[in-house]
């Protein structure tokens, strides 16, 4: 009963997110973050009917959606990236790229991994993948706030909202996962209610910080306020040019 409560909350808890993005309008703010949270609402609602109707086809159902569901996580990293660097166009693009290398690599060395066996595994493939990009995105998401702090730069509510409780969600994840490979079936009820209670917390998180439209600090609110890079380098270069004249007048002048 505990476990059926606690699933049926985070059901409710998404359902409630989602709905108070369409009436915010948040939905348009972070697009790729409320897609993953639709998506694990019909994940959940097809893992619980499997559990209630098909019990013995639930572990291999869970690792198969668990499979979409890391993919479709990363997203979220990279929305979370466009995001917090949204006045620095050229360091986000790096990042971007930069995370999408580290994403390819750790998809390839978990596939590489599969094509050695014999067989696929689901739940060893899928454990191992999910082990790898959660370490990924740990580090890039502590990347991104050491760089926040040093810099000085603010975040809105809703901005923070999603960082705090994406980054708690992947740090208690790597860990159970990390738990899980040395420990074995011995800690698995323990695991998949801890998963339970730190997603439902990681929800409350959300739905605190997502309840309302935030704006983002930092720049004006309307977004061609902020200067392009691309303005930056064209000033730069034209500064450049004048004083190279002004050097070069100067020469003539003496000569």
């Amino acid at each position: 009963m505990p476990a059926y409560a606690l699933w049926l909350a985070t059901i409710a808890l998404e359902t409630t997110l989602l709905a108070r993005a369409i009436w915010t309008k948040l939905f348009t703010k972070f697009p790729v973050f409320y897609t993953y949270v639709l998506f694990v609402l019909f994940q959940s609602l097809f893992r619980f009917s499997i559990y209630h109707w098909y019990p013995n086809w639930y572990m291999a159902c869970y690792w198969y959606t668990e499979f979409l569901g890391v993919f479709v996580g990363c997203g979220v990293l990279f929305e979370i990236y466009w995001s917090g660097l949204a006045p620095f166009p050229g360091t986000a693009r790096l990042a971007r790229n930069v995370l999408a290398l580290v994403f390819v690599l750790a998809v390839g060395k978990a596939l590489a991994g599969t094509i050695r066996g014999r067989l696929w595994w689901p739940a060893q493939t899928t454990g191992e993948l999910e082990r790898n990009l959660r370490a990924f995105q740990a580090v890039a998401i502590l990347a991104l706030v050491i760089l926040l702090l040093a810099y000085s730069l603010p975040l809105g509510r809703n901005l923070r909202g999603i960082i705090l409780g994406y980054g708690l969600f992947v740090s208690t994840r790597l860990v159970s996962l990390t738990a899980v490979d040395y420990l074995g079936s011995r800690i698995e009820r323990l695991w998949s209610y801890s998963q339970q209670g730190f997603y439902f917390v990681v929800l409350c998180i959300w739905a605190v910080s997502l309840w309302n439209a935030s704006p983002q600090p930092g720049w004006a609110s309307s977004p061609e306020f902020a200067p392009s890079y691309k303005e930056a380098e064209q000033k730069t270069r034209d500064r450049l040019k004048r004083i190279r004249i002004f050097s070069n007048s100067k020469k003539d002048r003496r000569d």
